[in-house]
């Protein structure tokens, strides 16, 4: 426990000034019940103190510790991930296909596979490079001999293509950015 002298100290430093130190903690982080509860963790986290520290400012002695104990408390919160996190987890690790929906994407594979072999070979190997196998348009353009801009229009040519043949409008906004690197 801590020593009754320390602890008859801190609690009195507290007591008297308890305003100024949440005012103070609060310019530091940004809102007042933070800083308040902040407060209150570190009055309950002194306990593990001995008597044998020196406490030559009792009051920066405070504050310091509970700026310490909120920058804890904030890396803790960052870190925990949100309910909405643990659902979109918990949704995807839960969402086992039915037969009816295996067949449907089997479908639609089939039916992209058939779209991308009526593409030009140029233009199919391009986005197979883009899309397939993550390849920066640089490197697409270096590989085939053509020009960046010219792996930028066979991209759009064959999103649009395929976007056409399967009936998603919205494959076209959801086309990636180009990728010069």
């Amino acid at each position: 426990m801590l020593g009754a002298s320390n602890r008859s100290i801190l609690q009195a430093v507290l007591t008297a000034d308890y305003d100024g130190l949440v005012k103070r903690l609060t310019r530091r982080f940004g809102s007042s019940d933070f800083a308040s509860e902040t407060l209150h963790e570190t009055f309950a986290r002194l306990d593990g103190m001995s008597d044998e520290t020196v406490l030559k400012n009792p009051k920066d002695y405070l504050f310091r510790a509970a700026i310490n104990v909120g920058k804890n408390r904030l890396r803790a919160e960052r870190l925990r991930a949100s309910a909405a996190d643990i659902d979109a987890v918990l949704d995807v690790a839960a969402d086992n296909p039915d037969p009816a929906q295996i067949t449907e994407a089997r479908s639609e594979m089939d039916a992209l596979l058939r779209a991308l072999e009526e593409l030009p070979l140029r233009t199919r190997q391009v986005f197979e490079a883009a899309l397939f196998k993550d390849l920066p348009y640089a490197q697409i353009a270096a590989d085939l001999g053509i020009s960046i801009r010219t792996v930028e229009r066979d991209v759009h040519t064959a999103l649009e293509h395929c976007s056409r043949v399967l009936g998603y409008g919205a494959l076209r906004k959801a086309a990636p950015p180009p990728r010069r690197s």
